[in-house]
């Protein structure tokens, strides 16, 4: 890069006007997360890519850059998205990088249900991907937001994402001179108590374990009560006991040295490998060819294909469209819980009910005739009772049931079931509206 500030300005300048934004994923004072498309010529277009605007004024970002620095001197990382370029631009710094599709940990946890066997099938990769960031970089990468929302899990593998706030290990200092990170999994001296390393990560990968077999996030009672909750199996107990610890040097020195107990313990667990893992290769980031560069307007990485540009399809609106419906059996008791089963005879009884009200009604329906009765019923005692039936109903077996149609988190849980409530209001109006148009009685007349 160029040493003329005016030359560097006028670059970052026509990086960013190539670029196409297809949806803005997150937005806050600090950063702006989008899906955008790289434009050539003809409309021709190039993607998708993730793009973050990290604002200047926070000292926020700076592990980017050092991870496309490996990238391009020839390191390959299996759990780290591909950084094609890092700049500033109006005092702020601006990253390009790959977008990796997939779901969350979040939903694959409710999809799939917090289990032992799904610990096995995921805990391994994530530590995995700490371990790439502790050893490839000297000194080490920091991650210190590792949590379910910042992994991705896809057909290929396991990628950590969301560096913002990644930082080198500084060599003598006493603390962070930020504090920033979620409660929930970042370690005590992230906010204040010390300088955060290595072991600041294997605390955060201790509370996701908890996440892995509880589906609950986790709080400091749960570290001082020692992990002793039903659900957590005994094995593991000693393994989050130590992970977790207050004091850093309590806890396992490396991520490794989790990894491994992490292993040991859970060859003592009947079962804990009945799901299996996601592919280790290739894995969504592997997929990038690592041909050599090829480049736009002003210096601008298109590819490391080569390949000239050509139209893209855009991204899926939400990675947890594409999720396959979870592996637990409808047989299994963590989806058939009394919930869900109250929830099925319950709405299912009163919806039958509705219907068959078409057939022996009473008061000023009676007056109908059958087919305005239908149509008033029917549509009503379906919808309106499926949609309590969702609202009612546990999470896992909505998950499962709908999974197919992309409604796989608690947020489409709701949005379903409200809507289905909302639509049989509104055809209710509408039909009792004709009835009156029609100079049958109704109730409000």
């Amino acid at each position: 890069m160029s040493n003329d500030p005016l030359a560097t300005y006028l670059e970052a300048l026509a990086r960013d006007d190539c670029y196409r934004v297809h949806r803005v994923l997150k937005a806050s004072a600090h950063e702006t997360t989008e899906v955008v498309f790289f434009m050539g010529a003809n409309d021709a277009a190039l993607g998708p890519f993730v793009r973050k605007r990290i604002s200047g004024e926070v000292p926020l970002g700076s592990a980017y850059g050092l991870i496309m620095e490996a990238q391009r001197a020839g390191r390959r990382f299996r759990h780290l998205p591909r950084i094609y370029d890092v700049h500033e631009r109006d005092g702020d710094l601006v990253v390009v990088m790959e977008f990796v599709g997939g779901r969350t940990l979040r939903d694959l946890v409710y999809e799939q249900d917090a289990s032992p066997a799904l610990a096995c099938a995921v805990f391994p990769a994530l530590c995995d991907g700490a371990i790439e960031l502790h050893e490839a970089f000297a000194p080490p990468l920091i991650h210190r937001d590792l949590k379910p929302s910042n992994i991705i899990v896809s057909d290929g593998g396991l990628t950590i994402i969301d560096f913002g706030i990644a930082r080198s290990f500084r060599e003598g200092a006493g603390a962070d001179t930020t504090h920033f990170g979620t409660r929930s999994y970042a370690p005590p001296e992230q906010f204040g108590y010390g300088q955060t390393d290595v072991r600041s990560d294997v605390y955060a990968l201790g509370m996701l374990l908890y996440y892995l077999v509880t589906e609950r996030d986790p709080d400091a009672q749960v570290a001082t009560a020692g992990f002793t909750e039903p659900d957590v199996p005994s094995v593991l107990q000693p393994v989050l006991r130590r992970a977790c610890a207050f004091d850093p040097a309590a806890r396992f020195q490396t991520v490794r040295e989790l990894r491994a107990a992490f292993m040991a313990a859970m060859a003592q667990q009947p079962g804990a490998a009945a799901v299996p893992a996601p592919a280790a290769a290739p894995s969504a980031h592997a997929q990038v060819p690592m041909a050599p560069e090829t480049r736009g307007p002003a210096g601008t990485l298109l590819s490391h294909g080569g390949s000239a540009l050509a139209p893209a399809a855009s991204p899926p609106t939400s990675e947890a469209a594409d999720a396959p419906t979870s592996k637990a059996p409808f047989g299994s008791g963590r989806v058939w819980t009394v919930r869900s089963v109250s929830a099925v005879i319950v709405c299912g009884l009163f919806a039958l009910v509705s219907v068959l009200c078409a057939f022996g009604s009473s008061g000023d329906t009676a007056t109908w005739p059958l087919g305005l009765r239908m149509l008033y019923f029917w549509p009503f005692g379906l919808l309106f009772f499926g949609g309590a039936a969702c609202l009612w109903m546990g999470d896992s077996l909505f998950a499962k049931l709908f999974a197919r149609f992309g409604l796989t988190t608690r947020a489409r849980k709701r949005l379903a079931g409200w809507g289905l409530i909302v639509a049989s209001s509104l055809i209710l109006t509408a039909v009792v509206g004709l009835a009156e148009s029609l100079g049958y009685p109704t109730s409000r007349g």
